[in-house]
């Protein structure tokens, strides 16, 4: 196959473009963030009639105009699926978010007002984002007119039934295909704006992270209880030694203990004999 046929990927844009280029996204981005606000109408502007044909319509024709109407069906749907991706993305935001912020808020007292203020604020631009996403993204997914080939296509104003014709058929096919494929357009924009948004309410989390970390760090340890339920081995010798010491003079009580017993056993023996002793011979 000939390489011109080929599209090539699109090129760098100049350095010299880079500033005019960067204006535009921001420009972009200021209206992804009003668009959630602004008012559209519900269905797109009606086209102009599709002239008469010169040449005769085959079925050939009709299966075209019914690809590319089931071409804007599946564009559809594949919109409303990266919509409901983003929802997904955004359970997992906002507990973390709620979290955080509560946290901060009720118990990150100990560093300093900078640090404290600047993570909130953060958190707070971060859940604004997460906001104005979940609105595009609500609004891509909201029910809107869908147009498709129905009684017009069969009977007339008077409701008679009008002859089958593949002019008509093929005409309504493309009606209903441009129609709705203006629709998925504005719906793009949408799920564009959620995409964008979200990216950038994880961006500013991320960003958040670094005080956060720093007032994490300055919270105090909350003691610790630890209970020992096997042989613990000591291996300082300091500790060691501390420990026999101990020991020693518990067996040396110990000892002290038994050799009192026995001195008293001794001296009650000792005052029994005496008593039991005569006072001495009978002399004559």
């Amino acid at each position: 196959m000939s390489p011109q046929f080929i599209a090539n990927p699109p090129e760098q844009v100049k350095w010299s473009l880079i500033p005019k280029h960067l204006w535009l996204h921001v420009r972009r981005f200021g209206y992804l963030l009003l668009q959630p606000f602004l008012p559209f109408n519900a269905r797109p502007d009606e086209i102009d009639p599709f002239p008469d044909p010169t040449l005769a319509v085959t079925e050939a024709h009709v299966q075209q105009c019914q690809w590319i109407f089931d071409q804007a069906e599946a564009r559809r749907d594949h919109l409303e699926q990266k919509a409901q991706s983003t929802f997904g993305l955004m359970t997992f935001l906002v507990p973390l978010l709620a979290s955080l912020f509560v946290f901060i808020i009720s118990r990150a007292t100990a560093t300093g007002p900078g640090i404290r203020t600047l993570a909130i604020a953060l958190l707070l631009l971060s859940a604004v984002f997460l906001i104005l996403g979940f609105i595009s993204a609500a609004r891509a997914v909201a029910v809107k007119a869908n147009e498709t080939l129905f009684l017009h296509s069969v009977v007339d104003k008077d409701g008679q039934f009008q002859g089958y014709s593949t002019s008509l058929h093929a005409r309504g096919l493309l009606y209903c295909a441009s129609m709705n494929t203006g629709l998925n357009d504005h719906i793009a924009q949408f799920v564009k704006g959620a995409h964008v948004l979200t990216a950038a309410a994880v961006i500013v989390v991320l960003i958040a992270a670094v005080p956060a970390g720093f007032v994490f760090s300055a919270l105090p340890s909350s003691p610790v209880q630890t209970e020992i339920v096997k042989p613990v081995t000591f291996s300082s010798p300091d500790l060691k030694n501390d420990l026999d010491k101990l020991s020693d003079n518990k067996a040396a009580e110990d000892k002290i203990k038994l050799l009192e017993a026995e001195v008293q056993k001794l001296e009650v023996k000792l005052s029994e004999t005496q008593k039991k002793k005569p006072n001495g011979p009978n002399m004559k």
